[in-house]
Protein backbone atom coordinates (compact mmCIF):
# COMPACT_ATOMS: atom_id res chain seq x y z
CA UNK A 1 0.00 0.00 0.00
CA UNK A 2 1.30 3.36 -1.55
CA UNK A 3 -0.01 6.58 -0.74
CA UNK A 4 0.64 9.74 -2.89
CA UNK A 5 0.65 13.09 -1.71
CA UNK A 6 -1.85 15.50 -3.05
CA UNK A 7 -1.16 19.16 -2.03
CA UNK A 8 -3.64 21.68 -1.54
CA UNK A 9 -2.42 24.50 -0.38
CA UNK A 10 -5.58 27.24 0.64
CA UNK A 11 -3.97 30.59 1.72
CA UNK A 12 -4.94 34.86 1.40
CA UNK A 13 -7.88 33.93 4.14
CA UNK A 14 -10.13 37.00 4.99
CA UNK A 15 -13.48 37.13 6.20
CA UNK A 16 -16.41 39.77 5.01
CA UNK A 17 -19.72 40.11 6.96
CA UNK A 18 -20.76 37.26 3.99
CA UNK A 19 -18.00 35.18 3.77
CA UNK A 20 -14.56 33.37 4.39
CA UNK A 21 -12.67 34.56 0.98
CA UNK A 22 -9.47 32.38 0.06
CA UNK A 23 -7.40 30.80 -2.67
CA UNK A 24 -7.09 27.44 -3.71
CA UNK A 25 -4.23 25.72 -5.46
CA UNK A 26 -2.93 22.42 -5.82
CA UNK A 27 0.88 22.69 -4.55
CA UNK A 28 1.76 19.51 -5.85
CA UNK A 29 0.36 16.17 -7.27
CA UNK A 30 1.07 12.66 -9.49
CA UNK A 31 -0.08 14.44 -12.24
CA UNK A 32 1.20 18.27 -11.94
CA UNK A 33 0.79 21.25 -10.18
CA UNK A 34 -0.94 25.11 -10.27
CA UNK A 35 1.14 28.09 -10.47
CA UNK A 36 0.48 30.56 -8.09
CA UNK A 37 -1.03 32.94 -10.47
CA UNK A 38 -3.32 30.40 -11.09
CA UNK A 39 -4.96 29.88 -8.49
CA UNK A 40 -9.02 30.13 -8.06
CA UNK A 41 -10.50 32.82 -5.68
CA UNK A 42 -13.06 30.80 -3.49
CA UNK A 43 -16.13 32.25 -1.54
CA UNK A 44 -17.27 30.30 1.47
CA UNK A 45 -20.67 31.60 2.94
CA UNK A 46 -20.77 32.40 6.53
CA UNK A 47 -23.81 29.96 7.02
CA UNK A 48 -21.36 26.99 6.83
CA UNK A 49 -19.58 28.33 9.96
CA UNK A 50 -23.58 28.70 12.01
CA UNK A 51 -23.90 24.66 10.47
CA UNK A 52 -20.88 23.90 11.80
CA UNK A 53 -21.56 25.32 15.31
CA UNK A 54 -25.12 23.51 15.03
CA UNK A 55 -22.72 20.35 14.27
CA UNK A 56 -20.42 20.97 17.20
CA UNK A 57 -23.63 20.61 19.08
CA UNK A 58 -25.42 17.55 17.58
CA UNK A 59 -27.71 19.21 16.13
CA UNK A 60 -27.84 18.94 12.70
CA UNK A 61 -29.56 16.45 10.59
CA UNK A 62 -28.08 14.04 7.79
CA UNK A 63 -29.19 16.06 5.31
CA UNK A 64 -27.40 19.43 7.30
CA UNK A 65 -24.46 17.36 7.35
CA UNK A 66 -24.36 16.38 3.64
CA UNK A 67 -25.04 20.09 2.67
CA UNK A 68 -22.38 21.14 4.43
CA UNK A 69 -19.86 18.76 3.37
CA UNK A 70 -20.40 19.35 -0.51
CA UNK A 71 -19.90 23.28 0.61
CA UNK A 72 -16.88 22.16 2.17
CA UNK A 73 -16.08 20.33 -0.94
CA UNK A 74 -16.63 22.57 -3.30
CA UNK A 75 -14.76 25.08 -1.47
CA UNK A 76 -11.70 23.00 -1.67
CA UNK A 77 -12.46 21.31 -5.21
CA UNK A 78 -12.87 24.33 -7.45
CA UNK A 79 -13.19 23.48 -11.39
CA UNK A 80 -9.86 23.51 -12.23
CA UNK A 81 -8.51 21.39 -8.87
CA UNK A 82 -11.31 19.22 -9.40
CA UNK A 83 -10.34 18.07 -12.97
CA UNK A 84 -6.50 17.50 -11.26
CA UNK A 85 -7.95 15.37 -8.33
CA UNK A 86 -10.04 13.50 -10.96
CA UNK A 87 -6.87 12.36 -12.88
CA UNK A 88 -5.04 11.79 -10.03
CA UNK A 89 -7.84 9.30 -8.73
CA UNK A 90 -7.37 7.83 -12.49
CA UNK A 91 -3.76 7.43 -12.70
CA UNK A 92 -3.68 5.11 -9.41
CA UNK A 93 -2.23 1.68 -10.03
CA UNK A 94 -3.01 -1.65 -7.85
CA UNK A 95 -3.33 -0.84 -4.08
CA UNK A 96 -1.96 3.32 -4.46
CA UNK A 97 -3.93 5.78 -2.62
CA UNK A 98 -3.95 9.63 -2.75
CA UNK A 99 -3.20 11.66 0.41
CA UNK A 100 -4.62 15.19 0.01
CA UNK A 101 -2.39 17.07 2.44
CA UNK A 102 -4.27 20.23 3.44
CA UNK A 103 -1.78 23.44 3.95
CA UNK A 104 -3.63 26.00 5.55
CA UNK A 105 -2.05 29.12 6.35
CA UNK A 106 -4.44 30.58 8.41
CA UNK A 107 -6.08 29.28 11.85
CA UNK A 108 -9.56 31.15 10.71
CA UNK A 109 -9.21 28.22 7.94
CA UNK A 110 -7.88 25.20 9.90
CA UNK A 111 -10.85 25.74 12.48
CA UNK A 112 -12.67 24.48 9.70
CA UNK A 113 -14.08 20.96 9.88
CA UNK A 114 -12.67 19.70 6.33
CA UNK A 115 -13.12 15.97 7.21
CA UNK A 116 -16.47 16.23 6.34
CA UNK A 117 -16.05 17.39 2.78
CA UNK A 118 -18.26 15.48 0.63
CA UNK A 119 -17.95 15.30 -3.27
CA UNK A 120 -21.06 14.52 -4.83
CA UNK A 121 -21.46 11.81 -7.75
CA UNK A 122 -22.97 13.35 -10.74
CA UNK A 123 -26.40 13.28 -11.15
CA UNK A 124 -27.78 12.05 -8.07
CA UNK A 125 -30.28 14.27 -6.52
CA UNK A 126 -29.54 15.88 -3.26
CA UNK A 127 -32.08 13.55 -0.89
CA UNK A 128 -30.54 10.85 -2.25
CA UNK A 129 -26.93 11.61 -1.39
CA UNK A 130 -25.58 8.60 0.94
CA UNK A 131 -21.87 8.62 3.13
CA UNK A 132 -20.08 7.63 0.03
CA UNK A 133 -19.48 10.85 -1.17
CA UNK A 134 -17.42 11.70 1.76
CA UNK A 135 -13.47 11.61 1.52
CA UNK A 136 -12.51 10.45 4.31
CA UNK A 137 -15.13 7.09 4.31
CA UNK A 138 -13.20 6.18 1.19
CA UNK A 139 -10.46 3.65 1.50
CA UNK A 140 -8.62 4.54 -1.65
CA UNK A 141 -8.28 8.84 0.16
CA UNK A 142 -6.49 9.90 3.18
CA UNK A 143 -6.84 13.94 4.15
CA UNK A 144 -4.98 14.81 6.61
CA UNK A 145 -3.86 17.96 8.28
CA UNK A 146 -0.03 19.42 7.10
CA UNK A 147 1.53 22.14 9.24
CA UNK A 148 3.83 24.26 7.01
CA UNK A 149 7.34 24.94 9.59
CA UNK A 150 11.01 24.74 9.30
CA UNK A 151 12.66 21.61 9.42
CA UNK A 152 12.75 18.16 7.46
CA UNK A 153 10.18 15.89 7.58
CA UNK A 154 10.63 12.96 10.55
CA UNK A 155 11.00 9.59 9.27
CA UNK A 156 8.30 6.68 10.28
CA UNK A 157 10.22 4.19 9.53
CA UNK A 158 8.55 0.69 11.03
CA UNK A 159 10.31 -0.36 14.07
CA UNK A 160 12.37 -3.21 14.34
CA UNK A 161 11.74 -3.97 17.85
CA UNK A 162 9.33 -3.89 20.80
CA UNK A 163 7.12 -0.48 20.59
CA UNK A 164 6.32 1.30 24.18
CA UNK A 165 2.93 3.02 24.56
CA UNK A 166 2.46 5.05 27.11
CA UNK A 167 -1.50 5.44 28.11
CA UNK A 168 -2.87 7.91 30.32
CA UNK A 169 -6.52 7.23 31.15
CA UNK A 170 -8.21 10.25 32.58
CA UNK A 171 -11.67 10.09 34.57
CA UNK A 172 -11.67 12.87 37.17
CA UNK A 173 -14.89 13.97 39.07
CA UNK A 174 -16.47 16.97 38.61
CA UNK A 175 -19.75 17.99 38.29
CA UNK A 176 -20.77 18.33 34.71
CA UNK A 177 -18.27 16.21 33.10
CA UNK A 178 -19.32 13.02 31.41
CA UNK A 179 -17.94 10.04 33.19
CA UNK A 180 -16.03 8.08 30.92
CA UNK A 181 -15.25 4.25 31.26
CA UNK A 182 -11.73 4.09 31.19
CA UNK A 183 -11.46 0.48 31.60
CA UNK A 184 -13.54 -0.27 28.43
CA UNK A 185 -10.89 1.96 26.59
CA UNK A 186 -8.27 0.00 28.21
CA UNK A 187 -9.67 -3.43 27.28
CA UNK A 188 -9.93 -2.04 23.70
CA UNK A 189 -6.31 -0.79 23.24
CA UNK A 190 -4.95 -4.22 24.89
CA UNK A 191 -7.61 -6.90 22.69
CA UNK A 192 -5.77 -4.62 19.75
CA UNK A 193 -2.44 -5.19 20.78
CA UNK A 194 -2.67 -8.78 22.13
CA UNK A 195 0.43 -11.14 20.58
CA UNK A 196 1.97 -8.71 19.19
CA UNK A 197 5.36 -7.05 20.17
CA UNK A 198 4.21 -3.69 22.00
CA UNK A 199 4.94 -2.85 25.26
CA UNK A 200 1.94 -1.11 26.75
CA UNK A 201 1.75 0.82 30.09
CA UNK A 202 -1.59 2.29 31.50
CA UNK A 203 -1.59 4.63 33.73
CA UNK A 204 -5.07 5.33 35.69
CA UNK A 205 -5.85 8.08 37.47
CA UNK A 206 -4.09 10.18 34.49
CA UNK A 207 -1.86 12.84 37.04
CA UNK A 208 0.76 15.15 35.93
CA UNK A 209 3.36 12.56 38.44
CA UNK A 210 2.37 10.00 35.93
CA UNK A 211 3.13 11.58 33.21
CA UNK A 212 6.57 12.28 33.82
CA UNK A 213 7.31 9.25 35.32
CA UNK A 214 6.36 7.27 32.10
CA UNK A 215 7.91 9.57 30.29
CA UNK A 216 11.02 8.84 31.63
CA UNK A 217 11.92 6.37 29.61
CA UNK A 218 11.38 6.77 25.94
CA UNK A 219 8.19 5.92 24.39
CA UNK A 220 7.38 5.69 20.87
CA UNK A 221 3.02 5.86 21.40
CA UNK A 222 1.30 8.54 23.69
CA UNK A 223 -2.27 7.78 24.21
CA UNK A 224 -4.91 10.05 26.12
CA UNK A 225 -8.49 9.14 26.60
CA UNK A 226 -10.20 11.25 28.78
CA UNK A 227 -11.51 15.42 28.41
CA UNK A 228 -10.05 18.28 27.08
CA UNK A 229 -10.56 22.09 28.10
CA UNK A 230 -10.63 24.44 25.33
CA UNK A 231 -10.72 27.53 27.37
CA UNK A 232 -11.88 30.85 24.88
CA UNK A 233 -14.57 33.62 24.09
CA UNK A 234 -15.51 34.78 20.43
CA UNK A 235 -12.97 36.16 18.88
CA UNK A 236 -13.11 39.49 16.10
CA UNK A 237 -14.07 37.59 13.59
CA UNK A 238 -17.69 35.83 13.30
CA UNK A 239 -17.52 31.74 14.58
CA UNK A 240 -13.72 31.87 15.90
CA UNK A 241 -12.58 31.15 19.52
CA UNK A 242 -9.42 32.47 20.74
CA UNK A 243 -8.36 30.79 24.17
CA UNK A 244 -6.06 28.19 25.58
CA UNK A 245 -6.03 24.14 24.98
CA UNK A 246 -5.69 21.63 27.73
CA UNK A 247 -6.18 18.00 28.86
CA UNK A 248 -7.66 17.22 31.97
CA UNK A 249 -5.33 14.92 34.11
CA UNK A 250 -6.34 14.42 37.85
CA UNK A 251 -4.41 15.54 41.10
CA UNK A 252 -4.05 13.46 43.63
CA UNK A 253 -7.61 13.89 45.36
CA UNK A 254 -9.09 12.88 41.81
CA UNK A 255 -10.29 16.21 40.97
CA UNK A 256 -9.58 17.71 37.44
CA UNK A 257 -5.61 19.60 36.69
CA UNK A 258 -5.61 20.88 33.84
CA UNK A 259 -2.44 20.62 31.74
CA UNK A 260 -1.66 22.69 29.34
CA UNK A 261 -1.00 22.27 25.46
CA UNK A 262 2.42 23.85 25.84
CA UNK A 263 3.54 21.74 28.86
CA UNK A 264 2.20 18.59 27.15
CA UNK A 265 4.31 19.31 24.09
CA UNK A 266 6.87 19.96 26.50
CA UNK A 267 6.87 16.75 28.34
CA UNK A 268 6.46 14.91 24.97
CA UNK A 269 9.37 16.92 23.06
CA UNK A 270 12.70 14.27 23.45
CA UNK A 271 10.98 11.48 24.47
CA UNK A 272 11.06 9.37 21.38
CA UNK A 273 7.47 9.68 20.89
CA UNK A 274 6.47 9.70 16.71
CA UNK A 275 2.76 9.39 17.85
CA UNK A 276 0.13 10.99 19.87
CA UNK A 277 -2.94 9.72 19.94
CA UNK A 278 -5.91 12.19 21.58
CA UNK A 279 -9.46 10.95 22.41
CA UNK A 280 -10.50 13.75 24.13
CA UNK A 281 -13.32 15.94 23.59
CA UNK A 282 -12.71 19.70 21.62
CA UNK A 283 -8.51 18.03 21.55
CA UNK A 284 -8.25 19.10 18.31
CA UNK A 285 -9.72 22.59 18.54
CA UNK A 286 -7.73 25.25 16.60
CA UNK A 287 -7.45 28.90 18.30
CA UNK A 288 -7.98 31.16 15.96
CA UNK A 289 -5.44 33.72 17.16
CA UNK A 290 -2.88 31.03 18.96
CA UNK A 291 -1.00 28.22 16.70
CA UNK A 292 -0.05 26.54 20.83
CA UNK A 293 -3.75 26.82 21.64
CA UNK A 294 -4.90 23.71 20.04
CA UNK A 295 -3.29 20.72 22.00
CA UNK A 296 -2.86 18.46 18.65
CA UNK A 297 -1.07 21.29 16.65
CA UNK A 298 0.93 22.24 19.64
CA UNK A 299 2.50 18.83 19.19
CA UNK A 300 2.97 18.91 15.77
CA UNK A 301 5.38 22.21 16.55
CA UNK A 302 7.52 20.35 18.75
CA UNK A 303 8.30 18.27 16.05
CA UNK A 304 6.14 14.76 16.83
CA UNK A 305 5.69 13.64 12.80
CA UNK A 306 2.35 12.47 13.76
CA UNK A 307 -1.09 13.37 15.66
CA UNK A 308 -4.59 12.30 15.95
CA UNK A 309 -6.93 14.51 17.77
CA UNK A 310 -10.82 15.37 18.06
CA UNK A 311 -12.25 18.56 16.82
CA UNK A 312 -15.53 17.95 18.69
CA UNK A 313 -16.79 16.02 21.69
CA UNK A 314 -16.70 12.81 21.24
CA UNK A 315 -18.84 9.75 22.87
CA UNK A 316 -17.47 7.51 24.72
CA UNK A 317 -18.39 4.70 23.00
CA UNK A 318 -16.96 5.62 19.56
CA UNK A 319 -13.75 6.82 21.35
CA UNK A 320 -13.42 3.39 22.17
CA UNK A 321 -14.72 1.90 18.51
CA UNK A 322 -12.10 4.53 16.98
CA UNK A 323 -9.59 2.69 19.25
CA UNK A 324 -10.15 -0.71 18.83
CA UNK A 325 -10.04 -0.40 14.83
CA UNK A 326 -6.95 2.38 14.52
CA UNK A 327 -4.58 -0.09 16.60
CA UNK A 328 -5.38 -3.22 14.88
CA UNK A 329 -5.01 -1.88 12.07
CA UNK A 330 -1.89 -0.44 12.93
CA UNK A 331 -0.77 -3.31 14.12
CA UNK A 332 -1.25 -4.99 10.89
CA UNK A 333 0.97 -3.15 9.78
CA UNK A 334 -0.84 -0.73 7.79
CA UNK A 335 0.03 3.33 7.87
CA UNK A 336 -1.67 5.57 10.13
CA UNK A 337 -3.69 6.87 7.42
CA UNK A 338 -5.33 3.72 6.67
CA UNK A 339 -5.99 3.27 10.31
CA UNK A 340 -7.73 6.27 11.11
CA UNK A 341 -9.69 5.21 7.74
CA UNK A 342 -10.87 1.53 9.90
CA UNK A 343 -11.38 3.89 12.77
CA UNK A 344 -13.91 6.48 11.05
CA UNK A 345 -15.79 3.43 9.31
CA UNK A 346 -15.89 1.27 12.99
CA UNK A 347 -17.86 4.38 14.12
CA UNK A 348 -19.96 4.70 10.76
CA UNK A 349 -20.93 1.03 10.76
CA UNK A 350 -21.62 0.36 14.41
CA UNK A 351 -22.69 3.55 15.51
CA UNK A 352 -25.48 4.35 13.13
CA UNK A 353 -26.08 6.62 10.16
CA UNK A 354 -26.85 9.69 11.69
CA UNK A 355 -23.76 9.81 13.51
CA UNK A 356 -21.76 12.73 13.14
CA UNK A 357 -18.66 11.40 15.35
CA UNK A 358 -16.98 9.14 12.59
CA UNK A 359 -15.83 13.22 11.24
CA UNK A 360 -14.56 14.10 14.38
CA UNK A 361 -10.61 12.91 14.36
CA UNK A 362 -8.45 15.09 12.71
CA UNK A 363 -4.94 13.57 11.50
CA UNK A 364 -1.64 15.86 11.73
CA UNK A 365 1.25 14.14 9.27
CA UNK A 366 4.06 15.44 8.40
CA UNK A 367 6.21 12.39 7.59
CA UNK A 368 7.21 11.02 4.14
CA UNK A 369 5.34 7.42 5.08
CA UNK A 370 2.96 6.83 7.71
CA UNK A 371 3.89 3.14 8.92
CA UNK A 372 4.52 2.74 12.79
CA UNK A 373 4.43 -0.90 13.50
CA UNK A 374 6.53 -3.56 11.38
CA UNK A 375 4.11 -5.35 9.04
CA UNK A 376 3.65 -8.97 9.70
CA UNK A 377 6.25 -11.37 8.47
CA UNK A 378 5.16 -13.01 5.15
CA UNK A 379 5.24 -16.49 5.72
CA UNK A 380 4.35 -19.44 3.62
CA UNK A 381 1.21 -21.06 5.94
CA UNK A 382 0.94 -24.68 5.46
CA UNK A 383 -1.67 -26.10 4.42
CA UNK A 384 -4.61 -28.45 6.51
CA UNK A 385 -4.18 -32.03 4.42
CA UNK A 386 -7.43 -31.99 1.82
CA UNK A 387 -9.90 -33.55 3.56
CA UNK A 388 -11.64 -36.21 1.06
CA UNK A 389 -15.49 -35.68 -0.01
CA UNK A 390 -17.29 -38.53 -0.24
CA UNK A 391 -19.33 -39.07 -3.74
CA UNK A 392 -21.50 -41.78 -4.90
CA UNK A 393 -19.64 -44.04 -7.30
CA UNK A 394 -22.07 -43.61 -10.23
CA UNK A 395 -21.18 -39.69 -10.28
CA UNK A 396 -17.76 -38.99 -10.53
CA UNK A 397 -16.65 -35.36 -9.80
CA UNK A 398 -15.35 -33.23 -12.21
CA UNK A 399 -12.35 -30.79 -11.26
CA UNK A 400 -12.56 -27.47 -12.97
CA UNK A 401 -9.87 -26.12 -15.60
CA UNK A 402 -9.07 -23.38 -13.50
CA UNK A 403 -10.38 -22.33 -10.07
CA UNK A 404 -9.48 -19.75 -7.57
CA UNK A 405 -6.10 -21.52 -6.18
CA UNK A 406 -4.29 -24.45 -8.14
CA UNK A 407 -0.95 -26.54 -6.73
CA UNK A 408 2.06 -23.95 -6.49
CA UNK A 409 0.26 -21.57 -8.69
CA UNK A 410 -1.48 -18.00 -7.76
CA UNK A 411 -4.76 -17.37 -6.27
CA UNK A 412 -7.52 -15.92 -8.58
CA UNK A 413 -9.22 -13.68 -6.76
CA UNK A 414 -12.29 -12.75 -8.85
CA UNK A 415 -12.93 -16.42 -8.79
CA UNK A 416 -12.60 -16.94 -4.88
CA UNK A 417 -14.48 -13.85 -4.14
CA UNK A 418 -17.54 -15.01 -6.89
CA UNK A 419 -17.48 -18.37 -4.89
CA UNK A 420 -17.14 -17.01 -1.34
CA UNK A 421 -19.98 -15.00 -1.40
CA UNK A 422 -23.01 -17.36 -2.02
CA UNK A 423 -21.65 -19.67 0.08
CA UNK A 424 -21.21 -17.81 3.53
CA UNK A 425 -23.36 -15.24 5.41
CA UNK A 426 -21.92 -12.44 7.16
CA UNK A 427 -22.06 -14.40 10.61
CA UNK A 428 -20.13 -17.33 8.82
CA UNK A 429 -17.52 -14.82 7.26
CA UNK A 430 -16.96 -13.75 10.94
CA UNK A 431 -16.20 -17.54 12.42
CA UNK A 432 -14.14 -17.81 8.84
CA UNK A 433 -12.23 -15.14 10.10
CA UNK A 434 -11.45 -16.42 13.64
CA UNK A 435 -10.40 -19.91 12.53
CA UNK A 436 -7.82 -18.48 9.85
CA UNK A 437 -6.29 -15.87 12.11
CA UNK A 438 -6.13 -19.11 14.66
CA UNK A 439 -4.81 -20.98 11.55
CA UNK A 440 -1.83 -17.71 11.28
CA UNK A 441 -1.34 -17.77 14.74
CA UNK A 442 -0.78 -21.76 14.72
CA UNK A 443 1.44 -21.47 12.03
CA UNK A 444 3.74 -18.56 13.31
CA UNK A 445 2.35 -15.48 11.70
CA UNK A 446 -0.21 -14.06 14.07
CA UNK A 447 -2.67 -11.24 12.21
CA UNK A 448 -5.65 -9.53 13.30
CA UNK A 449 -8.40 -10.93 11.03
CA UNK A 450 -12.34 -9.87 11.19
CA UNK A 451 -14.45 -8.26 9.60
CA UNK A 452 -14.49 -5.19 11.61
CA UNK A 453 -10.59 -4.48 10.52
CA UNK A 454 -11.01 -5.12 6.48
CA UNK A 455 -14.22 -3.17 6.59
CA UNK A 456 -17.04 -2.41 4.12
CA UNK A 457 -20.38 -1.26 3.82
CA UNK A 458 -21.93 -4.12 3.19
CA UNK A 459 -21.15 -8.43 2.20
CA UNK A 460 -19.70 -8.03 -1.13
CA UNK A 461 -17.44 -5.04 0.19
CA UNK A 462 -16.49 -7.09 3.31
CA UNK A 463 -15.18 -9.91 0.94
CA UNK A 464 -13.35 -8.13 -1.23
CA UNK A 465 -11.67 -6.04 1.67
CA UNK A 466 -10.92 -9.63 3.27
CA UNK A 467 -9.36 -10.81 0.31
CA UNK A 468 -6.72 -7.80 -0.73
CA UNK A 469 -6.24 -7.91 3.23
CA UNK A 470 -4.78 -10.70 3.17
CA UNK A 471 -3.33 -10.45 -0.66
CA UNK A 472 -0.93 -7.61 0.06
CA UNK A 473 0.48 -9.61 2.80
CA UNK A 474 0.55 -13.04 0.59
CA UNK A 475 -1.49 -14.84 3.01
CA UNK A 476 -3.99 -15.76 0.38
CA UNK A 477 -3.39 -19.48 0.37
CA UNK A 478 -3.78 -19.61 3.99
CA UNK A 479 -7.30 -18.26 2.86
CA UNK A 480 -7.84 -20.52 0.49
CA UNK A 481 -7.35 -23.13 3.15
CA UNK A 482 -9.76 -22.26 5.57
CA UNK A 483 -12.45 -21.71 2.74
CA UNK A 484 -12.23 -25.24 1.66
CA UNK A 485 -12.29 -26.45 5.07
CA UNK A 486 -15.48 -24.91 5.67
CA UNK A 487 -16.58 -25.39 2.51
CA UNK A 488 -14.91 -28.44 0.64
CA UNK A 489 -15.37 -29.01 -2.67
CA UNK A 490 -16.10 -25.02 -3.26
CA UNK A 491 -12.68 -24.00 -4.20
Amino acid sequence: MRYLNFDLELFGHRQTDEADLFSVRVQASPVGEQRFEDATPVALSLAVRQAVAALRRRQLSWAGLVGLGAQLGAALFPPAVAGLWASARQALAGDDRLRLRLKLDTYGLAELPWEYAYLPAAGVPAARRGPEGFLVLDRRVSLVRYEVQEGPLVPLAAADGPLRLVALLADPAEPGLDRLDVNRERRSIEDALAGLPVLAEFHVPATADALLAALATPAQVFHFAGHGRFDGDLGERYGSEEGQGALLLADESGRPRPLSAQHLALALTGCGVRLAVLTACEGAQVDAASPWAGVVSALTRRGIPAVVGMQFGLRDANATLFSRAFYRALAAGQPIDAAVTDGRLAILTQAGPDERDWGVPVLYLRAHDGVLFPAPAAQPVPQPAAQPVPQPMAQPVTQPAAGPASAGGPVDKRRLREAMLPAFSTAELEILCSDLEADLAAAGTPLPVNLELVGGADKAQRVLHLIEYLDRRALLPALVGAVRRARPGLV
